[in-house]
């Protein structure tokens, strides 16, 4: 019998919360104002002090690796009737500074590759012949507890004393996980640590911890001879308090959990953000009168991943998907594994000049990824919070009045949905997310290919995007049945072209998030919203879901220079 110890790099070395640690530190300064004057050997008292506050913002940092021991390897080969433990040896090493500690998960992983059923992803599986005979997991300690069944289980050992941060092997309610465990179907905390810092003995916190992860099995005389391969993924979360993980790039695994209409709480293992997703129906009413199968997940919250043009994407974390000389040649590389290599040629914008609205660096261009961060560095205090965001050019302006709303906090008057206040406190939905050219929201740094509309024919959109991977841009199409945004505005707004205002509502809460236009200037903002889809509409066109108070267009036709929100969709 061969097990197969499912390698965790690709997905253990993130952490999914971004706790941003805020270190005071208070720098005294004798900073001379007025060069010292020397008189008979003293200095004279036109020298002054002063003092200088600097706030650094010290990030949580965990990560975990997995090395199997050589020789240890997850294989063993077995007769009928036989009992056999400590199967293959894979140490575990973590490192966290979160002063909350953090958690590891575990979860069966036999389904990415094994194409058995939904809800057997425990089992141990033979390709060769098929799901009829699966060994499934169990806690027998030998072979006359369960001569009937196979089975196999999972065990963790914590490494070290305490000094070296050793973790604590957690129990449920088929017995502790330090003992030879049922390989869990959902993800279950296996192993915490409440507190990963050290705070009197600071050089300590540098210090992991150790643990390791072996199998048993056993095989029933009635198990036809063959191999047998099953996987088990464990994932590092922080703090030690955080629930389950939802990963955005894993989305194969919990999408199909969602039920219609139900909202959950998704982490993007890029950057370590959170977003809210929801199931949303594609046909009917609201959620009354459609089905899990016409259905879909959307980000209920704008994607605020910002580009680095220093840092590459791949299609292991980023909907990547083809290398092709019509778009995606510049800035691609696909590795001997496969696996596929972007890095933008642009750095999302930060430098925000606050008396104009206008972005430093932005550059009209149809073709190469611009992109634009409106919270300018400074997330707790962004400036389109402020007064001098308000008395800028950001806002709307019309003859009557200016129309700022959810971008101010001293707006009375601003209805209740772009209220800054309400969108902070209610899950945050309103967060205005990052500007994107066309070119960035399709992750290419020469979309010149694309000049063609595709509306008539979506399979010639672009595969690639921003998103995360198991996600993409949303389409729009000639074909009712494929245009996406036209049916999320049928089902949740009943079809209206001249009222927007319950797409800013519960459930989609899509944002008036205005644009970066040409001149780099962002405007309009509190009065049009407009979202990103794939279709091409000509070679310097792209199609958008636009509305404002007014009006909705499901299928409008703007500029591919202009940034724009984007909301991500998964088929799952």
């Amino acid at each position: 019998m061969k097990i197969k110890h499912y390698q965790p790099l690709t997905y253990i070395t993130y952490s999914i919360v971004g706790i941003t640690v805020l270190a005071g530190m208070l720098l005294s300064c004798n900073i001379p104002i007025f060069p010292g004057i020397s008189v008979n050997g003293s200095t004279s008292a036109l020298t002054q002090t002063t003092t200088a506050n600097a706030a650094i913002r010290v990030k949580s940092t965990c990560s975990m690796t997995a090395n199997i021991q050589p020789g240890e390897e997850h294989t063993a080969t077995m007769i009928n009737g036989q009992y056999k433990e400590d199967i293959g040896l894979t140490t575990i090493q973590t490192f966290c500074n979160d002063p909350n500690g953090y958690a590891i998960y575990a979860i069966g992983y036999t389904g990415e590759d094994a194409g058995v059923a939904e809800g057997t992803n425990t089992v141990l599986h033979s390709n060769a012949l098929g799901s009829t005979y699966d060994i499934i997991t169990g806690t027998s300690t030998n072979g006359l507890d369960n001569d009937d069944t196979s089975n196999w289980a999972m065990k963790l050992t914590a490494l070290g004393t305490t000094d070296t941060y050793r973790p604590n092997i957690l129990s449920d309610d088929n017995g502790s996980f330090s003992d030879y465990h049922i390989v869990p179907s959902t993800y279950t905390k296996v192993a915490s640590y409440p507190t990963a810092t050290d705070l009197d003995n600071p050089a300590s916190t540098r210090l992991g911890s150790n643990l390791t992860t072996t199998y048993a099995a056993y095989i029933s005389n009635t198990q036809p001879a063959g191999t047998y391969e099953g996987q088990v993924k464990y994932v590092l979360v922080n703090p030690s308090t955080m629930e389950t993980p939802y990963y955005m790039q894993n989305v194969d695994e919990w999408g199909d959990t969602i039920a219609i209409g139900q909202e959950v709480t998704v982490y993007d293992i890029r950057d370590e953000k959170s977003y809210t997703v929801r199931r949303m129906c594609m046909s009917g009413t609201g959620n009354s009168g459609c089905n899990i199968n016409d259905s879909m997940l959307w980000m209920t919250q704008n994607l605020d991943l910002d580009l680095d043009k220093n840092t590459e994407l791949t299609s292991e974390d980023t909907d990547l998907n083809v290398v092709d000389d019509k778009a995606y040649n510049t800035g691609y590389t696909k590795d001997a594994l496969g696996v596929i290599h972007w890095a933008p040629a642009t750095t999302t914008i930060t430098s925000v000049n606050t008396s104009t609205g206008r972005f430093n660096g932005w550059a009209s261009n149809y073709n190469v990824a611009y992109s634009a961060d409106p919270d300018a560095g400074n997330p707790d205090n962004p400036w389109y919070a402020t007064g001098e965001a308000y008395n800028s050019n950001l806002c709307y302006v019309s003859s009557n009045n200016q129309t700022c709303n959810y971008l101010n906090v001293n707006n009375t008057v601003a209805p209740t949905y772009f209220s800054h206040t309400v969108f902070t406190t209610n899950g945050n939905h309103g967060k205005i997310g990052n500007y994107y050219n066309w070119s960035a929201a399709i992750a290419s740094n020469n979309s010149s290919g694309y000049s063609t509309s595709t509306y008539n024919n979506i399979a010639n959109n672009p595969q690639n995007s921003i998103c995360p991977k198991g996600w993409r841009l949303p389409t729009i199409s000639s074909v009712a049945a494929k245009s996406e945004f036209a049916k999320l505005n049928n089902v949740y707004n009943g079809g209206s072209t001249s009222d927007g205002n319950k797409l800013v509502q519960s459930p989609l809460y899509l944002v008036r998030s205005g644009y970066v236009d040409d001149g780099a200037l962002l405007n309009y903002a509190g009065y049009n919203g407009i979202y990103w889809s794939s279709t091409v509409s000509n070679a310097y066109g792209a199609y958008t879901l636009s509305f404002r108070s007014d009006n909705v267009n499901p299928a409008g036709s703007y500029s591919r220079l202009v940034g724009w929100s984007v909301r991500c969709v998964s088929d799952y």
